[in-house]
């Protein structure tokens, strides 16, 4: 039986019980009650004043000005307690029912406990005058005690309010309030069950909380059972995948994209998946991650994936990857210069002043045919900038490198962008500079051509052949010769070429050359 249906019925059967009871006899315990209730709502609404935001600082600042007055009144005349005091750690009113009482000791007595050992109690005031009960409660500021509540209810107003009502009620309240607790109980323990011990309050915390955590994540959340409903679909999600927002995430929405397929196909495996790239229809790249549910028999009941938008993520690396570049650029050159303003003053002091002028001529010339070749055959910036700084960074690691004065970029294929065409270069690269690394010829040579049909690159490297051992699992993710986190760089550059259907390989002739192509239009014979 649903949740619901439970508790129509049991609260329906209180209901009738509890009315046919009390229309039967009286309750002749209700003053008890009554006193028990009025301490109660009194010490809640004592704790609610306690904390009002401005309270405590008003009173720590000792405000004469009647706002602490205009405060407490404008409260208490919406409530039905008889009279609301303020007071500091010294017992002057700064709310008091009568302007004649304020910021005058407070004098009925019974306040020690609560200014002197910041406790909260209940306690009943019974003088000549007046019959009450009372709620004392501390006021804290910034962690320290500033002052008390005290709300206080006249015991015979509520009894006068009651009193034509207590005859008819009397016994019915004893007998219905056994029922209801009996009830109350049944009716708990089914929810408890149901709700796996949680408070109504903590579920609704937790859904709260839920959603606005999935729906304040930059990235996307979606989950499905083994039937292929969807369970989650958060805002982001439906943005990625081009989902209406004006409308709740259903199964007929979400099937009309590959992640659907992805998941349901990642269910029937029965396997989790962890970092693979998908690409959408729109050519939005994403990276998605996939963890499978399961019940307390550990058997799957759905899958959960998480989504992150490679586009986003790889259009703010593109910029750190500029200052990146930068800053490695100034390093690489900064040390070269250094070496050679040392080359020029140990020639000074040999004498060989016409030496140096050579020297100089021919560092002038081989930087000035560097910066024409990028200038004038790069014509893409990010491109240029990322061998500029290769450049400098091989220099410094005595590494012979050539950019091929045949090479012409102009434009990129449409499904290659500059980020990714520097990711191809910058990862071959670095497996070029690696493979060269114990080599006593180190040279490395780039070769590149975006003509009308093709995007074309060779690198060369003097470096040994790649292992036929491991030549298979080159492109896999993860896997690396060199340990740590590495073993990314290829797959990634396969899988940016795949994507713009382009092709990848690699000889051996006295050295690895590896070989790009990337056609400009897809219907082009590769």
């Amino acid at each position: 039986m649903k949740l619901h249906y439970k508790i129509m019925i049991v609260m329906t059967t209180a209901i009738i019980l509890v009315i046919g009871f009390i229309s039967l006899v009286a309750n002749h315990q209700l003053k008890a009650s009554m006193e028990l209730h009025m301490g109660s709502a009194a010490s809640d609404l004592a704790v609610v004043i306690a904390n009002l935001p401005d309270l405590g600082q008003m009173l720590s600042e000792q405000r004469d000005d009647g706002s602490i007055q205009g405060l407490i009144e404008s409260l208490r005349i919406l409530t039905r307690y008889q009279y609301i005091i303020i007071m500091d750690m010294d017992g002057i009113q700064y709310a008091y029912p009568y302007e004649s009482g304020l910021y005058k000791p407070y004098k009925n007595g019974g306040e020690e406990d609560v200014l002197r050992d910041g406790r909260a109690y209940i306690s009943a005031d019974n003088n000549e005058l007046i019959s009450a009960i009372r709620a004392f409660h501390p006021i804290y500021y910034k962690d320290e005690q500033v002052g008390a509540v005290l709300v206080g209810l006249l015991t015979d107003e509520v009894q006068k309010e009651n009193k034509a009502h207590r005859e008819n009620i009397e016994y019915a309240l004893v007998i219905g309030m056994v029922l209801g607790v009996i009830l109350a109980l049944y009716l708990a323990m089914n929810i408890k069950k149901s709700i796996f011990g949680l408070e109504p309050k903590e579920i609704a915390l937790l859904v709260s909380e839920r959603e606005l955590i999935l729906h304040s994540i930059e990235k996307g959340i979606i989950a499905i059972d083994q039937n292929g409903e969807v369970l989650i679909c958060n805002k982001k999600s439906q943005m990625m995948l081009n989902l209406p927002m004006d409308e709740k995430c259903s199964v007929d929405h979400l099937s009309q994209t590959p992640i659907y397929s992805y998941m349901m196909d990642a269910i029937i495996r029965k396997m989790d998946i962890v970092n693979e790239q998908l690409f959408l229809p729109n050519q939005t790249r994403i990276l998605i991650s996939l963890c499978l549910m399961h019940d307390s028999s550990n058997q799957v009941i759905g899958a959960v994936a998480s989504l992150e938008n490679l586009t986003q993520v790889r259009a703010l690396a593109e910029e750190l990857t500029d200052y990146r570049h930068l800053v490695d650029s100034l390093r690489a050159q900064n040390h070269e210069f250094m070496n050679k303003l040392q080359t020029i003053s140990g020639l000074l002091q040999l004498g060989e002043h016409e030496e140096v002028l050579d020297y100089i001529d021919t560092l002038a010339s081989k930087n000035s045919r560097l910066n024409h070749l990028l200038s004038e055959h790069i014509r893409d910036n990010k491109i240029a900038g990322l061998l500029l700084t290769k450049y400098a960074l091989f220099s410094e690691n005595k590494i012979d490198f050539i950019i091929d004065q045949d090479s012409f970029v102009d434009g990129l294929p449409a499904e290659l962008n500059a980020e990714e065409a520097c990711s191809i270069i910058g990862n071959l690269l670095e497996n070029a500079m690696d493979a060269v690394g114990q080599e006593e010829q180190r040279k490395i040579v780039i070769f590149m051509d975006s003509n009308q049909d093709h995007f074309i690159m060779e690198i060369y490297n003097s470096g040994p052949p790649v292992d036929e051992d491991i030549l298979e699992c080159i492109y896999e993710k993860g896997f690396s010769t060199k340990g740590g986190n590495r073993g990314y760089g290829l797959y990634l550059v396969r899988s940016i070429i795949e994507n713009a259907e382009g092709i990848i390989d690699y000889v051996y002739d006295e050295g690895v050359r590896w070989y790009v192509n990337i056609p400009r239009d897809k219907s082009i014979d590769r």
